[in-house]
């Protein structure tokens, strides 16, 4: 009966853990599914886990069973049961979470861009944010030839993932030309990439970080099946009739500059609408005429720019006339190209390693949650295996070290005996 209550104490503890981790990191291995072991990482590190404090319950058990009867050294083996059970749950983690762990490895992994208090607080959402990365980038590519559909449809492309040699092959290139062609250039001659955060990204800001000089590695060269140089955009005030005209190339590798909406990865919409009302214009008669001219002068503006002699780099420039409101629209050419705003791009050039820290999340809370379980099931099977194996305390009668010992009226050999039990005594 003690050996079936141990039993379901040792079930209860470390294998109903590690099943709770397993349980609730699923979402993280259906988003990360292409990515091998890495979504793994954190179950793989609680089944090691597990099977550390299984060995040292074998072996504590068998320690027990051994010197039955004596309750000293029964006691060390329960003990160290129940202190290895603290530091393989709560202790092992109060570790990993200290600052030049976990949180550093997160930091390197993502650039300084990811915060351990974001993936603490939902790793799910993260997994599910992580895995769009990818499923995303291939979208892009397959959409501008970059992933040939003539191989694969889209939905195989995404059912493959990152486990294409040609999908690590496109994000690897794509990525280190992005970072060397376009990060670094605004950093490496000021802090030209800080002007554009915290809605810093007014239209003189803009002018200049489109214009100013940037040197770019020739040598270092993007891969892009179809190069898209994109044309204007002009909606109507109905919302129809979108002009898009992007031109095909040949270029298969070339270089690539890239403008500050690119490193964003968003649009930029600047409302001029107040500033026409305030003329007096009439905006509902005047921009169906003026659509046109403005589209070719829009369509002039955005070919100067992408001019090797100014700023050589591309966005689209277009019109919002919708409403009644009158908006140009500024947005990157990086969606075009294949690519997310080099934040996430580079995000999903480490996603692999971002998911195994992802993975680790949902081990570090039920290690910490049903650690209390495992401890208090170590306690309750030390406590049975003392009952059974520890026999009686001896009690040992105590004697003082100042005490004279009285060895009247005994014998040389009496006195010996006598006086090597108490020395004996003393020393427990």
């Amino acid at each position: 009966m003690k050996k079936v209550l141990k039993t379901l104490l040792y079930i209860i503890g470390f294998p109903a853990l590690v099943a709770l981790v397993a349980y609730n990191s699923l979402t993280i291995y259906e988003q990360g599914d292409t990515y091998s072991f890495w979504p793994y990482v954190g179950l793989i590190l609680a089944g090691v886990i597990a099977i550390v404090y299984t060995i040292i319950f074998i072996v504590t058990g068998k320690n027990s069973k051994k010197n039955k009867g004596n309750y000293n050294k029964v006691k060390k083996s329960v003990a160290t049961l129940v202190i290895m059970s603290f530091v393989l749950t709560a202790g092992i983690w109060l570790v990993v979470d200290l600052p030049f762990v976990l949180p550093d490895i997160l930091e390197t992994a993502t650039q300084g861009t990811r915060k351990f208090e974001q993936l603490h607080e939902d790793y799910n959402a993260q997994a599910v944010l992580h895995g769009s990365l990818l499923d995303d980038f291939i979208k892009m590519n397959v959409r501008n030839g970059n992933l040939s559909t003539e191989e694969r449809t889209e939905e195989e492309w995404l059912e493959i993932g990152y486990q294409s040699p040609e999908v690590q092959k496109l994000m690897k290139q794509n990525f280190v030309e992005m970072d060397t062609n376009g990060y670094k250039t605004f950093t490496s001659n000021g802090p030209w990439l800080n002007m554009a955060n915290d809605n810093r990204l007014t239209i003189p800001v803009l002018v200049h970080l489109l214009l100013n000089e940037r040197e770019v590695n020739e040598e270092v060269l993007y891969y892009l099946q179809a190069d898209l140089v994109p044309k204007e955009i002009v909606t109507d005030a109905d919302g129809d009739n979108t002009f898009k005209a992007p031109v095909a190339n040949e270029e298969v590798e070339t270089v690539i500059h890239w403008t500050i909406l690119d490193m964003q990865g968003t649009p930029m919409n600047i409302d001029l609408s107040g500033v026409i009302g305030g003329l007096g214009l009439p905006l509902d008669t005047l921009l169906p005429t003026l659509s046109g001219p403005l589209s070719e002068i829009l369509g002039t503006v955005n070919e100067t720019l992408a001019d090797p002699a100014l700023a050589g780099a591309e966005i689209y420039i277009g019109l919002d006339i919708r409403d009644g409101g009158f908006q140009i629209m500024l947005s990157p050419a990086a969606e075009a190209r294949g690519m997310h705003g080099y934040q996430n791009s580079a995000w999903l050039d480490s996603n692999n390693l971002l998911f195994a820290v992802i993975s680790i999340f949902p081990a570090r809370k039920w290690l910490y949650i049903w650690g209390a379980v495992v401890i208090f099931s170590a306690v309750a099977v030390a406590a049975l295996r003392l009952k059974e194996y520890g026999g009686k305390k001896e009690k040992l009668e105590e004697i003082e070290e100042d005490e004279p010992l009285d060895t009247t009226g005994m014998s040389k050999y009496e006195r010996k005996v006598t006086t090597a039990i108490a020395e004996r005594n003393r020393m427990r």
